[in-house]
């Protein structure tokens, strides 16, 4: 029975590196993001050094200022039974909303509420950088999915000669390195000279500048996201669209944008999260009064961090989960057909 023995010694081997593997990502990433949410309450004026109390204020007959873990005890208790009861209920309704409503429970009992959170767009910096980031993020994604969307169903419904040095110019976006886009693209804008460097109508330079410049690597990830998903679905709604008279236009608006909608909304939400966080490019092309949060906290961080510094990070974190989770349910209920697909944007 040498084979069997044989096979487990590199089935051992992988789950060696498995746990080495994950006990670095646990040491050096999660553990890290979990102490600056806890610092994101620190009732000391550092990020980085732990006062040892919370700046949170409670309020009711319930639980005394000082008795601060017995108020997160409570809050914990009421998660868990909203857990529990969404776990095992029968009841579809009530198996639904146990859990938002025991977390709105829990902050209602408990009263919890900090001053990091409270303050964080009275820092005029700090508000201007993240209204910035989001503006940038959400203008960015706009032009990313258009143009990529656009591509991704010109690579996989009308391929030719043109195809490979067209794939080859988005893979050379993805692997140029960021610090050389930056660079290029601030003396590039100063050349353009225009609305990229004085103000159009209600639209800052800055905000332009990181519109076109953040897009251009996104709109290839939404592209290659695209073409892969057209990839896998056969042509026969679009011929069959063709076959019964109706114009290209209303052939892809009817039939190939409900098809490659799930595609859409996955690469638009990647792109949007390339485009909140992103620094170098920021940093380079954003004029006065453009400054995003990335910007924002690489410049605080040379001296002493503060709490809302965190605070700030934890809600741009928030944010990127619960899009990360409404594309997952997407995804998840679009199928891989495209008669599934089509199923499920109809209602059925």
């Amino acid at each position: 029975m040498p084979a069997p023995q044989a096979n487990r010694a590199p089935r051992d081997g992988a789950k060696v590196i498995m746990a080495v593997w994950s006990t670095i990502v646990l040491t050096f990433l999660f553990i890290p993001i979990l102490l600056v949410i806890r610092h994101s309450f620190n009732r000391g004026g550092s990020l980085i050094v732990w006062a040892h109390h919370y700046s949170t204020k409670w309020w009711g007959a319930l639980f005394n200022v000082h008795k601060t873990w017995n108020a997160i005890l409570v809050f914990v208790v009421i998660v868990v039974v909203a857990w529990l009861i969404a776990r095992f209920s029968h009841v579809k309704i009530l198996g639904r909303w146990s859990i938002p409503l025991g977390l709105t429970l829990g902050v209602i009992v408990v009263g919890m509420r900090t001053n990091w959170y409270a303050d964080l767009f009275n820092e005029t910096g700090l508000g201007l950088a993240l209204r910035n980031s989001f503006t940038a993020a959400i203008g960015g994604t706009a032009i990313a999915v258009i143009l990529g969307g656009l591509a991704g169903v010109a690579l996989a419904r009308r391929t030719g000669s043109w195809t490979k040095p067209f794939m080859f110019a988005l893979f050379l976006i993805l692997v140029t390195p960021e610090i050389m886009d930056a660079i290029a693209l601030l003396g590039w804008f100063v050349r353009v000279g225009g609305p990229f460097n004085h103000k159009v109508v209600l639209v800052n330079p800055g905000i332009l500048r990181l519109w076109v410049g953040q897009s251009l690597y996104t709109s290839a990830v939404v592209t290659l996201i695209v073409r892969a998903r057209l990839a896998g679905l056969d042509e026969s709604l679009e011929e069959a669209a063709a076959d019964l008279g109706a114009p290209p236009a209303r052939a892809f608006r009817q039939i190939t944008l409900p098809l490659i909608s799930a595609a859409l909304v996955a690469g638009g939400l990647l792109s949007f999260t390339l485009c909140l966080d992103n620094t170098i490019i920021a940093n380079s092309v954003s004029t006065a009064g453009s400054s995003t949060f990335p910007v924002y906290v690489i410049g605080t961080a040379k001296s002493t961090t503060k709490p809302f510094v965190g605070a700030a990070a934890v809600v741009l974190f928030g944010v990127t989960v619960m899009a990360l989770g409404f594309v997952y349910s997407v995804l998840r209920k679009s199928g891989d057909s495209s008669s599934q697909i089509a199923s499920t944007l109809a209602g059925g």
